[in-house]
């Protein structure tokens, strides 16, 4: 009973040290010597145009080494001054011989990059022609909405598909409906508030090729509905 005690004490304690160690960042991103990797740049408020003050960002190397691997390890976060300056530091030497790519995630309250890796804003490579140079990225966010696209095709029926997408910035989606029947359903996407967004609707096929474009501006925080009718 002892032994089978000092066991999973002893597997629990591995468990929650290795959770730990995968928390804590790998370097402070301000004390580096040598060979260092300097990544520099601005956090900025894509509808304001200006910098965001005290965002956090953090960097992460994926290390795809194996065939099946794919380990994500945290380098370290910085936080941008009042002007949405940032400047991390970290050992050049580490991952040079290790197959991966470096990603940036950045956070500001309920600001977001794009909607399906919402604080995912850069992946990048570097190499040993980056020693001691400042590898300069600025990140844009954009501030949360929702647009609401009510399409209605009720006097064309017989096309083949109907595609409906939105765009803004750096983000987009997109859907696409079967024809040959009327269609009026509303979709809503995560959108940039603040700035134009743009919507577009084409439907193709036997014959039909209508393509009708709009454009709206949704307040951050907010909710805003277009119709498009073919």
């Amino acid at each position: 009973m002892r032994k089978l005690l000092y066991l999973a004490t002893l597997v629990a304690m591995i468990f929650v040290t290795s959770c730990r160690k995968e928390k804590d960042p790998m370097f402070d991103g301000v004390n580096c010597s040598g060979n260092c990797y300097i990544l520099t740049g601005k956090l900025l408020d894509s509808a304001a145009n200006t910098g965001i003050a005290s965002g956090e960002i953090k960097f992460y190397f994926n290390d795809n080494t194996g065939i099946f691997s794919n380990k994500m390890i945290y380098l370290g976060r910085a936080i941008t001054d009042a002007n949405g300056n940032y400047t991390f530091k970290f050992d050049g030497n580490r991952f040079n011989n290790v197959r991966g790519y470096y990603y940036v995630e950045a956070f500001k309250g309920n600001m977001f990059y794009d909607p399906f890796y919402p604080n995912r804003v850069s992946t990048f490579h570097l190499d040993t022609s980056f020693y001691n140079l400042p590898f300069i990225q600025n990140f844009p966010l954009f501030r949360p909405a929702t647009v609401k696209v009510r399409i209605v095709a009720s006097s064309i029926t017989n096309f083949q598909y109907l595609t409906v997408s939105y765009s803004y910035g750096k983000g987009g989606s997109g859907i696409v409906f079967n024809g040959g029947r009327t269609i009026d359903t509303t979709i809503a996407w995560k959108t940039a508030g603040d700035l134009r967004t743009f919507i577009q609707a084409d439907a193709v096929g036997n014959g039909v090729n209508i393509q009708k474009r709009d454009t709206l501006v949704v307040p951050a925080n907010n909710t805003r509905q277009i119709e498009i009718r073919l």
